[in-house]
C-alpha cells in the first residue's frame, strides 16, 4: 500500500473511532449543502444510500487503491450529507491535491453543517477560496463568526487580514498583523504572511530585510510561493551558481541595501535627482559581483536617472563580464537611442539579437531584445533590415507557428495599436517591393480589420455600444481593404457589425453580407474567425454544432468555445453543460475565469447569460461572480 493511500485510510479510521460524539443537522428548508441551489428537503435529504455508515467505513478499510477510497467517500457524503466523518477527510485530500474547486464545494458543505465547530485549519482555506471567487462579504462573515466563538488566534487573524487585503485596505491588514504579532511575534506562519503582504505592496526592501532576519528558520517553508520566489530571486540576481564564495545570507544583505537605494531613487525630487542619484548609486555599484544580473540592474538605474556619463563609466567596468550578454547590449542600445545616437543604437541591438538567435541550445529566450529590435526597425530601420529581421524571426518559430501573429505579439506595448498598425503598413510595403514572401497581404488586412473589431467588442462589452471614434476607425479600415481589392470574409463581417450603427438596419444588405461570408473562400485563421463570428451573431448557428466547418484553422479550445456559444444560442443545454464545465475547469486552472466570463459577455447580455447558467445548473458561485463582474463595468 503506497504512503498516500495509507495516510488517507488512517485519517478516515481516526475519524471513525474518535469523532462519533458530534452530530449535526440542517433545516429542511435551508439550501442543500451540496451546492445545487435547491432546498435540502428537495435534494440530498431524499438520498437513499446503498450502504450504511458502518458499511461505508468497512468498504474504505478494504479498498485497494486511492481512486476507490475517494469514490466511496464521495458516495458516502452524497448518501449521508449530515455525517462529517466522511466529509472532513475528503476536504483534506482535495486541499492536498490542490483541487480547490472541489475543496471549496466540500468546505462550504462543512461550514453549513458544522459552523464554528469546523477546525481553524479548514476555515482559512475556505476563506481564501471564497475570496478567490469574489465573495468578500461572505468570507468576512465566516472569519468573524469563528473569531467570536473561538477567540483570536494567528490562523484566524491571518484569514481576516486576507479579507482586508482582498479589499485593498492595507491599513487594516497592518493593524491585524500587529494584533497577531502580540500573540506570537516569532510565529513563522505569520512571518510568511507578512512577507507575502510586503511583496503584494511591492515593498521589496522590507521583504528582503525580513527574509534575511528569519532566513534559517524559513528554510522549512521553501514550498511556499513567496519563500521560493525570494530564494530563486537571490540565486539568479547574484549569479550564485558562479559566485560560490558569496553566501546567500550575505547576498540577501546586499540585496536589501541595493533595493533600499532603488527605493530612495524612486522618491527623489526632480531638482535633486541628478546629484543625489549619482551619490546613492555610487554607494552600491561595487557591492554585487560584476558578472551578476543585479549589477545590470544598477546600470539600468543610472540610465533611468539619465546619468549618461556615469552609465558609460560603470558600463565599461562591466564590459569584460557582459560583452556577450544580450541584456547588457540592450541597455547600451537604450542609452544610445535615448541620446539620439541611432546608428550606434542599431548596431548594439542588432548584435544582441544575433547573439541570442545563435545560442548553442538552439532556443531563443530573450524576446525583449527581439521586441526592441523590431520596434526600432519599424520606427527607424530601412526596408531591407526589416525584411531580414522577418526572415530571421520566421526561422526562430516552430514550424506550425503563425509568423504574422507572432510579430504582432512581439511589437505589442502600451501603445500597441499604433506600433501594430505601423508594422502592418511596413509589411505591406515590403510585400509590394518583393522583399518578403512569408506573409500574404490578405492576412495583413485581416489583422487591420480585427484590431478595429476588437476595439468595437471592448466598447460594446463596457458601454453596450460602439463609440463614434471606434466605429469611424472601422469604417476607414473597411475603405482601405476595399480599395486594395482584397477578398476576405472578414470584410463582410466588419460591414455587418457596422450596420447596427446606421439609422436603420438594412435587412437586405445584412442578408447579402451573411451570404458573402458563407460563400467566401476560407483559407486562414482570420477567415475562419470571421465565418464563425458572423454565423453565431447573425445567422443560424446549428451548422457549427453539426458540421464544425473549417475546423482545421482553429484549435480544439477555440472550436469548443464557439460550439458552446452555438449551443446556448439554440438552448441546447445538455451539450452546453458539458462544454461549459470543461472550459470552466480549464480556465480556472489558469486563473482566467474572469476573462472567460468577459468573453461570454460579448455574445450575451448579463440577464440572458444568467438565464443560460441557471438552465445548465451552473454553481451559484459562478453566477455571483458574473454579477459582481458586471457591477464593476
Amino acid at each position: 500500500m503506497d504512503k498516500r493511500l495509507k495516510g488517507l485510510k488512517e485519517s478516515i479510521a481516526k475519524r471513525r473511532e474518535k469523532d462519533t460524539v458530534r452530530s449535526y443537522s440542517i433545516g429542511r428548508n435551508e439550501p442543500c449543502p451540496c451546492g445545487s441551489g435547491k432546498k435540502f428537503k428537495k435534494c440530498c435529504a431524499r438520498s437513499n444510500p446503498d450502504q450504511s455508515v458502518e458499511e461505508y467505513f468497512e468498504a474504505v478499510k478494504e479498498a485497494e487503491n486511492e481512486e476507490e477510497v475517494l469514490n466511496l467517500l464521495k458516495e458516502a457524503v452524497k448518501g449521508y450529507p449530515l455525517e462529517h466523518r466522511f466529509l472532513l477527510p475528503l476536504i483534506v485530500y482535495t486541499l492536498q491535491s490542490n483541487n480547490y474547486q472541489q475543496a471549496g464545494k466540500y468546505l462550504r458543505h462543512a461550514w453549513q453543517l458544522m459552523g464554528t465547530d469546523l477546525d481553524e485549519a479548514f476555515i482559512s482555506p475556505l476563506v481564501n477560496i471564497m475570496l478567490d471567487q469574489e465573495e468578500i462579504d461572505e468570507a468576512e462573515s465566516v472569519v468573524r463568526q469563528a473569531l467570536e466563538e473561538k477567540g483570536e488566534s494567528i490562523p484566524l487573524l491571518i484569514a481576516l487580514a486576507e479579507v482586508y487585503k482582498k479589499g485593498q485596505n492595507f491599513q487594516r491588514v497592518n493593524d491585524i498583523i500587529d494584533r497577531a504579532m502580540q500573540i506570537d511575534p516569532e510565529n513563522l506562519q505569520l512571518i510568511v504572511f507578512r512577507l507575502e503582504t510586503l511583496m503584494d505592496l511591492d515593498d521589496v526592501v522590507s521583504a528582503l530585510s525580513l527574509f534575511e532576519k528569519y532566513y534559517e528558520q524559513l528554510k522549512e517553508y521553501k514550498q511556499m510561493r513567496v519563500i521560493s520566489f525570494l530564494d530563486e530571486f537571490i540565486e539568479e540576481r547574484f549569479n550564485l551558481a558562479e559566485n560560490k564564495e558569496l553566501k546567500k545570507k550575505e547576498a540577501l544583505s546586499q540585496a536589501a541595501e541595493i533595493f533600499n537605494v532603488f527605493q530612495q531613487l524612486d522618491n527623489l525630487k526632480m531638482s535633486s535627482a541628478e546629484s543625489e542619484g549619482r551619490e546613492l548609486l555610487n554607494e552600491i555599484k561595487d557591492l554585487p559581483p560584476k558578472n551578476s544580473q543585479i549589477a545590470l540592474d544598477i546600470l539600468a538605474r543610472y540610465l533611468a536617472a539619465e546619468l549618461y556619463d556615469d552609465f558609460a563609466e560603470f558600463a565599461e567596468k562591466l564590459e569584460a563580464e557582459h560583452m556577450k550578454n544580450p541584456d547588457f547590449l540592450r541597455l547600451l542600445f537604450l542609452a544610445d537611442s535615448q541620446q539620439g545616437k541611432l546608428n550606434d543604437a542599431e548596431a548594439k541591438i542588432k548584435t544582441a539579437f544575433t547573439i541570442e538567435k545563435s545560442r548553442k541550445d538552439g532556443h531563443f529566450h530573450n524576446w525583449q531584445v527581439a521586441s526592441d529590435y523590431l520596434r526600432f526597425l519599424v520606427e527607424h530601420g530601412d526596408d531591407q533590415d526589416l525584411a531580414d529581421f522577418v526572415s530571421d524571426f520566421a526561422e526562430l518559430l516552430e514550424e506550425a507557428g503563425n509568423l504574422l501573429a507572432s510579430l504582432m505579439m512581439l511589437i505589442e506595448s502600451e501603445e500597441a495599436r499604433n506600433y501594430q498598425k505601423n508594422l502592418l503598413d511596413k509589411l505591406l510595403k515590403l510585400i509590394d517591393a518583393g522583399l518578403i514572401d512569408q506573409i500574404q497581404p490578405k492576412d495583413i488586412y485581416n489583422n487591420r480589420l480585427f484590431i478595429s473589431l476588437a476595439a468595437l467588442d471592448g466598447d460594446e462589452t463596457i458601454y453596450d455600444q460602439g463609440r463614434e471614434m471606434t466605429t469611424q476607425e472601422l469604417k476607414e479600415v473597411i475603405s482601405e481593404v476595399e480599395a486594395a481589392g482584397v477578398d476576405t470574409p472578414a470584410l463582410s463581417y466588419a460591414k455587418i457589425r457596422l450596420l447596427k450603427y446606421k439609422s436603420e438596419l438594412e435587412q437586405e444588405q445584412k442578408e447579402e453580407l451573411i451570404k458573402a461570408v458563407k460563400d467566401a473562400s476560407v483559407e486562414s485563421y482570420f477567415d475562419t474567425v470571421a465565418y464563425y463570428e458572423t454565423i453565431l451573431r447573425f445567422a443560424d448557428p446549428a451548422p457549427i454544432l453539426t458540421e464544425i466547418p473549417h475546423g482545421k484553422y482553429l484549435d480544439d479550445e477555440y472550436l469548443d468555445f464557439y460550439r458552446l456559444i452555438a449551443a446556448l444560442k439554440l438552448n441546447y443545454y445538455e451539450m452546453g453543460t458539458e462544454l461549459f464545465h470543461r472550459q470552466l475547469m480549464r480556465e480556472s486552472k489558469k486563473n482566467k475565469v474572469m476573462s472567460y466570463l468577459v468573453r461570454l459577455l460579448r455574445y450575451f447580455k448579463e440577464d440572458k447569460l444568467i438565464e443560460h447558467f441557471k438552465a445548465m445548473e451552473v454553481d451559484q458561485i459562478i453566477i455571483n461572480y458574473l454579477k459582481k463582474l458586471t457591477e464593476k463595468r
